[in-house]
């Protein structure tokens, strides 16, 4: 079958990594022939290149966005007046854009349209216009963690994804986010993120030995988007506690993004010498390979892919008991979770500094939950399930 998948950006960040994973392996059975269309060039058109995936940049536009206001009442009029007339002229250009996107999906006599984030509203729209079937892969909680603005409104939002021929969930955390806005006519499916091959997970394992052969310092990794939601701030506040309890600790915090604040709120502790900003790394193996604990601090996750993925690197994650998180982690067996903030997450990060036997045993077992969990093959053998059935429901 052909599936054209819409992406909203072009980064290689978690969802788009997962897109790849998704793509490449059903190309690779011979079930699917993927096309992919996205706003703009960068990395992910690279890598689409590099592997032979049809593609095409056409601007298409988010129908949601982020929204800060400040001031007195006045300058806040302002300031939802010109956010409302952004918000149309991207609706405008949608519309415009629509002919394009539609020509371009059925030049590639597509079967199934699959929209990869909660994001990319034109799917809809590009659905009804070529008349084929909509697939939504929904891997946010838009408004509860990124603080988006839903440009149509709940309402809008919750007609658009109970039209869905079928809704994807990255977790159950997601689906309960759906159905606060819209209880869909057919069951939502949740599928959790496949990250690698089951042949990977057993390669890592054989690898993760080594980091434990030295525990001083002991270090701390987070990866990912840099954003206020995200909880950085919250963990060099801990790794401060944590190193004025008298233990060697550090942290490598890999990604970009709005980092102005962390990087004040980093010299305000004085742990310049303490904390390194990696920047954007195409490869979190990398990172994990010197690291022995991940800390998913990010309110109301989705899922985490990179959870997953310092999971089968070996590393035991300290997460936020929210969002997905919790349905990824099981407490003190697979890794621990906090709920109540700073100091709760420094104790977790002082027991493990000062116990790395038993941060070495979390991560073994961690590998082990991840494999059986989250394979590649099985991501992919859940969402061709899903394919089947749309195309099923759509023949006469």
């Amino acid at each position: 079958m052909h599936v054209t998948y819409l992406t909203h950006y072009a980064e290689l960040y978690g969802a788009n990594r997962s897109l790849l994973d998704l793509l490449v392996e059903l190309r690779d059975r011979g079930e699917v022939v993927p096309h992919v269309l996205l706003p703009r060039e960068g990395p992910m058109t690279d890598r689409l290149s590099e592997l032979r995936i049809a593609h095409r940049v056409l601007p298409f536009q988010p129908w949601m966005s982020e929204r800060r206001y400040e001031g007195r009442a006045h300058h806040r009029i302002g300031q939802w007046w010109r956010y409302h007339r952004a918000a149309r002229a991207r609706a405008q250009r949608n519309r415009a854009l629509l002919p394009v996107l539609a020509d371009q999906t059925k030049a590639w006599d597509t079967d199934i349209v699959h929209a990869n984030s909660s994001v990319v509203g034109v799917a809809a729209d590009l659905s009804s216009e070529v008349l084929r079937p909509l697939v939504w892969h929904i891997r946010e909680l838009p408004e509860r963690h990124y603080f988006l603005h839903l440009d149509e409104g709940r309402g809008g939002y919750g007609r658009a994804l109970r039209n869905a021929d079928r809704l994807i969930a990255i977790s159950e955390a997601v689906k309960a986010d759906i159905l606060h806005y819209t209880r869909p006519v057919r069951p939502i499916a949740v599928i959790y993120n496949g990250v690698l091959h089951r042949a990977r997970y057993g390669e890592l394992r054989r690898m993760a030995p080594a980091r434990w052969s030295s525990t001083v310092p002991f270090i701390f990794a987070m990866v990912g988007l840099i954003h206020p939601s995200k909880g950085q701030l919250q963990a060099v506040d801990a790794l401060a506690e944590v190193c004025r309890s008298g233990i060697d600790a550090r942290m490598v915090i890999a990604g970009e993004g709005r980092d102005d604040a962390l990087r004040q709120r980093i010299t305000e502790l004085g742990l310049e010498d303490r904390v390194e900003l990696a920047g954007f790394v195409t490869d979190p193996y990398a990172v994990f390979e010197y690291a022995h604990a991940l800390l998913m601090c990010s309110r109301n996750e989705a899922m985490g892919r990179v959870t997953v993925e310092a999971m089968a690197a070996g590393l035991p994650v300290i997460g936020h008991a929210s969002g997905g998180t919790p349905e990824l982690i099981t407490d003190r067996t697979t890794g621990m979770l906090y709920t109540d903030g700073t100091g709760e997450l420094a104790e977790c990060m002082r027991l493990l500094a000062t116990d790395p036997d038993q941060a070495r045993k979390l991560g073994e077992q961690a590998s082990l939950a991840a494999e059986e969990r989250f394979s590649i093959e099985h991501y992919a053998d859940e969402v061709l399930k899903v394919y089947h059935e749309v195309l099923s429901e759509r023949r006469p």
